[in-house]
């Protein structure tokens, strides 16, 4: 209920309150209406019938009051655990008892409005026997079929006039996550039940009435009544019994219409939201029925998305998006697969003496500033950032998708453009640095093109997914010869070959052959940037 008063939150338990009252007593009273215009339309004309109707109504002024009364007090018990719980104002969970008798309320209360009638179609023939000593079939119609023909459609009114006024007004407060069908014990008509009540209420009473009003025609011109009388009195009573089931039709396919078209409209716009990526979306469960399912579903639906796009998310913060979609799809087998890839080295020059005269928390600062800038250029040029190292980054090309003429190319040509374009934004970024009072960053890189063993690594119950092989060893080494060396990039013959074939590597230039540990013949390189005649093994 908010933060609204608890006078303001008193008056709107008096409000529905009183309109369920009023909902339930004026139906009814309207069904008494049409039960008194039916048996008098209906009713044998024979003396022991005029003669038994003459008692009946000597009863009904006290008969009617006793019953509306006896019928309103027990509604009334009923519904009082749900008025005192608002009226109270409690925002603590809603017991389930309260819930229950909520779920149940419109069928519980329209059936207790009919019981009445029931009980009027078996004590009026008892009192009839027990006052003449006998009773006739002529009495059937007065007594039986037209009282429980008109109770049972005001019963059914009742029931689909109430359940709209609980979808609007109760079952938002009681239930706002929705999952009425889940409250233990709360049984409510389905669609099909619905569907059968409105069909007997529009259909089959109207018909009931318009056949019983053609018999009672019949059995009027047997008795020694005018024909021309007869039928006066018959169109007279049709026309009126016609109006009266139209109007009450309409109103009924509106209202069963409203409760089901309403909240399918609502599922079917939540769900083409849902299709254009809007998880913004929770509907308001109003029944216990199938609709009131459905809707459970579409929002624990829209809830698990919502819950899918955290953790993947969540999941591509500490995983590459490109690895973390691989790796849902199922494409990485047991013990991974053998590709070949583009593998890019890099990290800082003199970052660790530059660490030590600096504060950890500025360290860490210029780590994710640098890393920052570094991996949205990865990204853009096609490539993942497979992990960091310190302040150095293991870069994979070539691995997942393959575009270009010749798919290693295309792996290659981005790995150089990538490593290249790096030196670019860390200018930026120096410039930024140093206008801020401190101090520039250098950047140096390797690159080398080969076979990698891709797949996940790590124990039984942590792992990662990487790349290892001697393409990475190799890779690495290059860059820590770079560094020793004093040059930009290097970049093995190979991946220079498969780079310019694939439009990139122009920037670079063929230097000396140099050795790294673990390979006993030379390697030739092309460099970016000036590299100095030593040649030391690493």
């Amino acid at each position: 209920m908010g933060n609204v008063p608890l006078r303001a939150k008193r008056a709107r338990v008096v409000l529905w309150f009183t309109l369920i009252i009023l909902v339930v007593l004026g139906v009814h009273m309207l069904a008494t209406v049409t039960t008194n215009l039916t048996i008098s339309q209906m009713r044998s004309l024979s003396p022991f019938a005029q003669e038994v109707r003459a008692f009946e109504e000597t009863l009904l002024p006290y008969w009617r009051p006793a019953m509306y009364l006896i019928a309103t007090a027990v509604i009334i018990v009923y519904l009082s655990p749900i008025a005192f719980y608002f009226w109270r104002g409690q925002e603590t969970a809603i017991p389930e008892c309260v819930q229950r008798r909520v779920v149940r309320a419109p069928a519980v209360v329209a059936v207790m409005s009919f019981v009445p009638w029931c009980v009027g179609a078996v004590a009026f023939p008892l009192m009839t026997y027990r006052h003449f000593g006998h009773w006739s079939a002529d009495l059937m119609s007065q007594q039986v079929l037209g009282p429980v023909v008109n109770g049972f459609l005001a019963a059914a009114t009742s029931y689909l006039l109430l359940e709209w006024v609980f979808r609007g007004t109760i079952f938002p407060r009681v239930f706002p996550s929705g999952r009425l069908a889940e409250v233990p014990g709360a049984m409510a008509p389905g669609v099909r039940a619905r569907f059968l009540i409105f069909l007997v209420a529009i259909v089959f009473v109207p018909l009931f009435s318009m056949l019983g009003l053609i018999r009672a025609a019949a059995m009027r011109v047997d008795e020694g009544l005018s024909a021309a009388e007869v039928v006066a009195s018959t169109r007279d009573a049709g026309t009126i019994v016609f109006f009266l089931y139209v109007a009450l039709g309409v109103v009924l396919t509106l209202i069963l219409a409203r409760s089901l078209t309403r909240p399918l409209g609502e599922v079917a716009s939540a769900l083409r939201r849902v299709q254009r990526g809007d998880l913004d979306v929770h509907l308001q469960v109003g029944s216990a029925d199938e609709v009131g399912v459905l809707e459970d579903g579409v929002n624990a639906m829209v809830t698990a998305l919502r819950d899918r796009e955290r953790i993947l998310q969540t999941f591509g913060r500490v995983v590459e998006p490109s690895v973390r979609d691989h790796l849902l799809s199922g494409a990485v087998g047991l013990g991974g697969e053998v590709r070949t890839a583009s593998v890019l080295f890099c990290d800082l020059r003199d970052f660790t003496a530059m660490a030590e005269r600096t504060p950890p928390t500025e360290v860490v600062a210029t780590l994710n500033e640098f890393f920052t800038v570094m991996t949205a250029w990865v990204r853009e040029c096609g490539g993942f950032v497979d992990k960091f190292i310190g302040d150095a980054m293991l870069v994979v090309f070539g691995l997942f998708g393959r575009d270009g003429t010749t798919p290693d190319a295309a792996g290659a040509a981005a790995a150089v453009r990538c490593a290249v374009g790096m030196g670019a934004r860390l200018d930026e970024l120096n410039v930024r640095r140093v206008a801020a009072g401190r101090e520039p960053l250098e950047l140096t890189a390797a690159i080398h093109t080969g076979e990698v063993l891709a797949g996940t690594i790590g124990a039984a119950d942590r792992h990662e997914f990487t790349v290892i092989g001697d393409t990475v060893n190799v890779a690495a080494r290059l860059q820590h010869l770079c560094k020793e060396e004093g040059c930009t990039l290097l970049v093995t013959e190979r991946t220079y070959e498969l780079a310019h074939a694939g439009g990139a590597g122009d920037e670079l230039s063929l230097h000396d052959e140099v050795r790294v540990r673990g390979r006993s013949t030379p390697i030739r390189v092309f460099a970016l940037g000036a590299i100095r005649p030593a040649r030391a093994a690493v």
